[in-house]
């Protein structure tokens, strides 16, 4: 042991010249190999670096642009659905106003065949009243006028009827 911690000069000496030995073969042979290995691995990772920071760039890039789109699109489909809602808002207000007009000519046109029927009505009953009176008047008279006196006279009657209570309309009005 004690040789161990008191080296004696002739191992001291081999142990440094197989060391330098050892150097020199291994920087011969070895050394070269093993750092161009490591340099190379070294640009290998300085180029996946440089491009993993390009593709993120461009990716970044892409995102943006990605983005920009969206938003441009989400702003098309809502212009686009405000004026379909417009659209649909006009064509409901032209509906409407549509069927407005057509209840308007309906309820004229019933209006003026109300009126009608009423004027025939009242024509119908004037004819009536006039035939009834004629009628009565020729069973009262028995006879002793004739019918064209009767019919006008019944005429008279109700012209004079018309007069005195306007709001009975049964003329030829």
């Amino acid at each position: 042991m004690e040789a161990l911690i008191r080296p004696e000069f002739g191992l001291t000496f081999w142990t440094i010249t197989c060391f330098v030995l050892l150097v020199f073969v291994l920087s011969k042979t070895a050394w070269k190999p093993l750092m161009q290995a490591v340099e190379e691995r070294e640009r290998a990772i300085k180029h996946d670096l440089h491009s993993a920071e390009t593709a993120r760039a461009g990716a970044e890039k892409l995102k943006a642009e990605l983005d920009a789109r969206m938003a441009a699109l989400k702003a098309e489909i809502q212009s686009r659905m405000d004026e379909a809602r417009l659209a649909a808002q006009k064509e409901t207000d032209l509906l409407i106003e549509e069927a407005r007009r057509s209840a308007g000519v309906i309820v004229e046109s019933a209006t003026r065949e109300i009126e009608a029927q009423k004027a025939e009505a009242s024509r119908e009953l004037r004819a009536k009243v006039a035939e009834l009176s004629v009628l009565t008047a020729e069973r009262i008279l028995v006879k002793q006028l004739d019918h064209r006196a009767n019919t006008d006279l019944a005429d008279k009657y109700l012209a004079e009827l018309e007069k005195e209570r306007p709001d009975l309309k049964l003329g030829n009005n």
